[in-house]
């Protein structure tokens, strides 16, 4: 090459090319010699892409990967074309070590440049996995989107992943009420996303929704499945459950408005429920109660004696639709219609809510046992309750029924199918009747005594000599206390001594009272 500058560029080719042969003999038995011969190679060749490659290969057979991957063009983001697939392959086997150590931001990087060199599924979804990692959802969901087209059908793994990939964010999306990311992500459809999988998706984003309280979106949604885009792929048992979720927002919905008096908005909702679920007997009982709610219970009742008992709900709509009978015989002075209808319910079913409120409403005319006109006379002067018009009647108890009522109320929770209309004012209306002239708070209780709590107003210690039929008794209340109880065996007319000062109050049974003197 020195004698003869005329062969002097053919020389070096020649000599390139022989030294590129050498290093490609040695290249597995002596990866260390054939990086020598390969870099004299290039120095005569730069550029030449077979032995760029050759010596990313040579480095990388030493363990030097991070500077395999810089010769192969990482560096400076500029690799031969004949190594890219070499340099994506090195790139992959240093993201899966920075995966696995957790270096997920660099991990990252390497995957994206892996998948830009040889786009490839596998690849992509392995920077979505690294986003995830990192919490970035956005770019996450850029990978899925350059995933997606690159899913083959009869790739079995990348499906799964992307499956997975698409429930847990779809699922934490509509956990925030993200309804967009949830849309977004539901329109992926690479081979094997669509079918039922994806209608659970739909489903649950949905009870998610109506969770939320975003119960129009959550309708629209669910009708929208149900609708005639679906009809062909939307599999039965999903058809059903759709139907199921829906007559059971429209069934709630509707209670809410029964339990308010709001009687057409409440038959509105039953009859959609039953659009759903023609055959579901508790959504007849339902609307045989909006019936009973305009003061048709004789209707309503015949409606339900015509289900079968077995009906879950059946006994319980009975005693609500007899005690709705004895509010409507006191509003017109039958008083003994009223009491034989009480009698009905509570064979129906004693227990149920509105029975109590029914029974309250009785014990709210019904004189206290063994109230005499001497007793009247007494609390007119020292009675701690201004009875009106001198009515000693069993307010304290009516109150004890209201309070079980609530209770049990608010044990059988917000969800509860079977209450009467207009019931939680029924409630309210009778409970301020009773306030406005006894001001005394009254829990239910479960014996036949009268259970009392005596505290002071002012806070302050005390002794309190409580006397009944049954003797007199010395009560102590500690300062700053919640009062001191005394259970008085005979309810009646009970007085209070306080310094000298005498009062009156008439105890009765299945009560539990505050009093502050």
């Amino acid at each position: 090459m020195a004698s003869d500058p005329e062969d002097r560029a053919a020389a070096q080719r020649d000599l390139a090319s022989l030294k590129f042969a050498q290093a490609q003999d040695k290249a597995k038995q002596d990866p260390a010699a054939a990086e020598k011969l390969v870099r004299e190679s290039l120095a005569l060749a730069p550029g030449d892409e077979k032995a760029v490659d050759l010596l990313g290969r040579v480095i990388h057979a030493q363990g030097r990967l991070d500077e395999a991957i810089q010769v192969l063009g990482e560096g400076d983001g500029k690799s031969c074309d004949m190594c890219k697939r070499y340099l994506s392959v090195l790139l992959l086997e240093r993201a899966g070590k920075r995966e696995a150590a957790k270096d997920f931001e660099a991990a990252r990087a390497d995957y994206s440049r892996a998948t830009e060199l040889i786009p490839d599924a596998t690849t992509a979804l392995a920077v979505a996995r690294s986003s995830e990692q990192l919490g970035d959802l956005e770019g996450m969901t850029r990978a899925i989107e350059k995933a997606v087209p690159l899913i083959r059908p009869d790739d079995t793994a990348a499906q799964t992943e992307f499956l997975g990939f698409r429930e847990r964010t779809v699922l934490a999306a509509a956990g925030r009420g993200d309804v967009a990311t949830c849309d977004r992500w539901l329109n992926f459809f690479p081979p094997g996303a669509g079918g039922d999988g994806w209608y659970v998706l739909q489903l649950r984003v949905a009870q998610e929704l109506y969770r939320q309280k975003k119960v129009d979106v959550a309708i629209t949604r669910a009708r929208t499945m149900l609708g005639s885009t679906h009809t062909d792929t939307l599999p039965a048992n999903r058809k059903t459950e759709f139907q199921r979720f829906l007559a059971d927002i429209y069934r709630l919905q509707g209670v809410g408005y029964l339990r308010e008096g709001k009687l057409a908005e409440a038959d509105d909702n039953f009859r959609l429920a039953m659009e759903f679920l023609p055959g579901d007997d508790k959504i007849k009982l339902l609307r045989a109660l909006a019936i009973g709610g305009h003061h048709e219970t004789e209707k309503a009742l015949q409606v339900v004696k015509a289900l079968p008992k077995e009906t879950k709900g059946h006994a319980e709509v009975m005693a609500i639709l007899e005690s709705m009978q004895v509010a409507d015989r006191l509003a017109e002075g039958d008083v003994d219609g009223a009491k034989a209808a009480l009698a009905r319910a509570q064979a129906a079913s004693a227990e149920t809510p509105e029975v109590h409120v029914a029974m309250a409403e009785i014990l709210f005319i019904t004189p206290a046992a063994g109230v005499n006109k001497g007793i009247v006379r007494q609390l007119k002067k020292s009675g701690i309750v201004k009875y009106p018009n001198d009515e000693v009647n069993r307010y304290g108890e009516a109150l004890s029924e209201l309070a079980w009522a609530r209770e049990q109320a608010r044990g059988l929770g917000e969800g509860y199918l079977f209450r009467g209309p207009g019931i939680d004012a029924r409630m309210a209306n009778l409970d301020r009747q009773l306030r406005a002239f006894y001001p005394f708070p009254v829990e239910f209780n479960a014996d036949s005594t009268a259970i009392l709590k005596i505290r002071f107003k002012s806070g302050a210690a005390g002794e309190v000599g409580v006397k009944t039929d049954s003797g007199e008794q010395t009560i102590r209340v500690p300062a700053g206390s919640e009062g001191a109880e005394v259970i008085v065996r005979d309810p009646g007319l009970t007085y209070f001594r306080i310094n000298g000062k005498v009062s009156s109050f008439v105890t009765e049974p299945y009560t539990r009272v505050t009093i502050d003197l």
